[in-house]
C-alpha cells in the first residue's frame, strides 16, 4: 500500500472515532441507557418478589398441614395448634408479605402481581381455613386487604405512610376456592374420629359457597374454571359423606360409625364414600 493510501486511512480514523463518540453521547443513547437501567432494576425486583412469594407458599402450606391435625386431638392441644398457626400467619404478614409491600411502594403493583400471585393465594387459603376453624365463617376480601396494609413513620412530622400488598378479587376468589378441598379433607377426618356435626356444618357451608360460584359463570378465567371443577368434586364427596352417615345410622351403632369411615383416606382424591 502506498504512503498516500496509509495517510488517507489515518485521516479517516479520527473522524470515525469522533462520530462514535458523538453517537454514544447523544440524547437518544442516554435515553436508552436509562431505559436499560430501569428494566434491569424491574427484573431484579420481580425476582426478589418471586422468591419471597415462594417462601409464603411454603410457610402457608405448613399452616394448613398443622390445622389438618386438629380432628380427634384433645382440646388443649387444639388450642395450642390454633394459637401457633395464628402466630405463624401473623409472622408471615409482618415479614414476608410486608417485604413485598415495601418492594411495591411507589410502583404499579399490576406489573409485579404475577411474581407473588401463587404465594398470596396459598396465604389466603391458609388464612381462610384458620378463620373457619375459629369462627365457622369465611374471611372477606376487605378483611384480607386490611391485614396486608401497613404504615411506617418516616418523616419528622411522624406522618404515617401507608403501603400494602395488592390483593386482587381474582386472587382472593382463587385462594378461597382452594380452601374447599381442605374443608373436604377436614370433614372426612372429623367423621373418622366420630365428629359428625362438623361434617354437616361443612356441607352446608360448601353448598352456600357453591351458590356464590354459580354467579361467577360469566368469568372466563382458566384457573377459575379448573378450581370450580375441583370444588364440585369436593362438595360431592362431602355430600356423599353426609348421605352415608344418615344411611348407616340405621345399620351401624353410632359409636362404630367413626371406625367405619376411618377406612377412607381423605388425602387421596380418588377415594369416595359408598
Amino acid at each position: 500500500m502506498s504512503s498516500h493510501g496509509r495517510d488517507k486511512r489515518n485521516r479517516e480514523k479520527p473522524s470515525e472515532q469522533f462520530q462514535h463518540e458523538v453517537v454514544a453521547c447523544s440524547p437518544v443513547m442516554e435515553l436508552f441507557r436509562g431505559y436499560s437501567k430501569l428494566l434491569n432494576e424491574k427484573n431484579d425486583k420481580y425476582e426478589r418478589i418471586y422468591k419471597t412469594g415462594r417462601d409464603i407458599t411454603l410457610r402457608s402450606k405448613r399452616v394448613i398441614f398443622s390445622l389438618q391435625r386438629l380432628p380427634g386431638i384433645e382440646e388443649e392441644e387444639k388450642t395450642k395448634i390454633l394459637t401457633s398457626t395464628s402466630n405463624e400467619l401473623r409472622d408471615i404478614e409482618q415479614t414476608l408479605l410486608k417485604h413485598i409491600a415495601m418492594e411495591l411502594r411507589d410502583e404499579e403493583p399490576y406489573q409485579f402481581i404475577g411474581a407473588y400471585t401463587g404465594g398470596i393465594q396459598e396465604y389466603i387459603e391458609a388464612l381462610t381455613f384458620h378463620q373457619y376453624l375459629l369462627t365457622e365463617t369465611i374471611i372477606s376480601h376487605a378483611d384480607v386487604q386490611e391485614r396486608l396494609t401497613y404504615g411506617s413513620r418516616e418523616d419528622s412530622e411522624a406522618e404515617v405512610v401507608p403501603m400494602s400488598v395488592l390483593v386482587t378479587p381474582k386472587d382472593f376468589i382463587l385462594g378461597v376456592s382452594d380452601v374447599t378441598g381442605e374443608l373436604m379433607r377436614y370433614c372426612i377426618k372429623s367423621v373418622s374420629v366420630g365428629d359428625f356435626k362438623t361434617c354437616f356444618k361443612i356441607c352446608d357451608l360448601l353448598r352456600k359457597m357453591n351458590s356464590g360460584y354459580l354467579s361467577l359463570g360469566f368469568l372466563s378465567s382458566r384457573e377459575l374454571y379448573h378450581k370450580k371443577n375441583v370444588f364440585k368434586s369436593s362438595l360431592s364427596k362431602v355430600e356423599e359423606a353426609c348421605y352415608s352417615l344418615q344411611l348407616r345410622k340405621s345399620e351401624i351403632p353410632e359409636d362404630m360409625l367413626g371406625s367405619f369411615f376411618a377406612m377412607y383416606d381423605a388425602l387421596d382424591e380418588d377415594n369416595s364414600l359408598i
